[in-house]
């Protein structure tokens, strides 16, 4: 059974799909990859456990922890819109979204106490990117992700506006290149929760907890881009910079 983390349900033409991203690296997925299931047939509560098993047409089953559903806003109103099409009690759902809320304020808590100003706390597996948490001025702020499509190919922005910018490709083999990383950021904080090594830029990660300083040389800037975060795209010599010395 495949364990997922960051998981959602939603429709596709006219039935229900699981989405999420798995914990573990196994013969099928590489830990982090964004997967779709095929088709739900049925869903389990493990109240014990406070899990829900999910079975997809395909005879697959899944895993997906009450306190792993993916809780902002948008995610978890059409989770639990969908979830109760496919007659999950609501109070189940009611109960994985406070429990994902409760998660996140604890783990944000805890990187509280335990990184420093400019860490960016990167968890991550050789099929992607998990979560992004950025520490600036003593509190610890979650980064979302969006998708840049650009003239030759499309990067990945997390950003706080003014405060920090991370840039980064495809993941490609369990290796990926930054496209772009704003001078706040001064170590990567890098936990691979899978078992397989992840090279970023130059650098290769194990398994477990990793930290980088950020250099030139160790993550080097990628294409010129006049909309980049604290001056080092192509008019930074004509544009003032705003909040540049975060």
């Amino acid at each position: 059974m495949t364990k997922l983390a960051k998981w959602h349900v939603e429709e596709i033409l006219e039935n229900f799909v699981l989405g999420g991203f798995p914990v573990k690296d196994d013969d099928r997925f590489l830990a982090c990859s964004s997967i779709l299931t095929s088709m739900i047939d049925t869903v389990e509560v493990d109240e014990p456990n406070k899990a829900f098993i999910f079975h997809t047409m395909s005879g697959s089953e899944y895993l997906c922890p009450f306190e792993d559903i993916r809780w902002t806003d948008r995610f978890a109103e059409f989770s639990k819109d969908n979830l109760e099409r496919l007659k999950v009690v609501p109070h189940f759902i009611d109960e994985a979204i406070k429990l994902a809320h409760e998660k996140e304020s604890s783990f944000v808590a805890w990187l509280e106490k335990e990184i420093f100003n400019g860490d960016l706390f990167i968890e991550i597996g050789a099929g992607g990117i998990l979560n992004v948490h950025f520490k600036y001025e003593d509190k610890v702020h979650r980064l979302s992700s969006q998708r840049h499509m650009g003239m030759f190919k499309d990067s990945y922005l997390y950003q706080l506006s003014g405060i920090v910018d991370f840039r980064h490709y495809e993941f490609i083999g369990g290796s990926v290149n930054t496209y772009h990383m704003s001078d706040s950021i001064k170590r990567l904080v890098v936990n691979n929760i899978g078992s397989r090594p992840v090279t970023i830029d130059n650098v290769v990660y194990k398994h477990g907890v990793t930290v980088t300083c950020v250099t030139e040389e160790n993550h080097p800037e990628g294409l010129i881009n006049p909309d980049v975060f604290n001056g080092k795209g192509l008019f930074s010599d004509f544009i003032k910079e705003g909040d540049s010395n975060v």
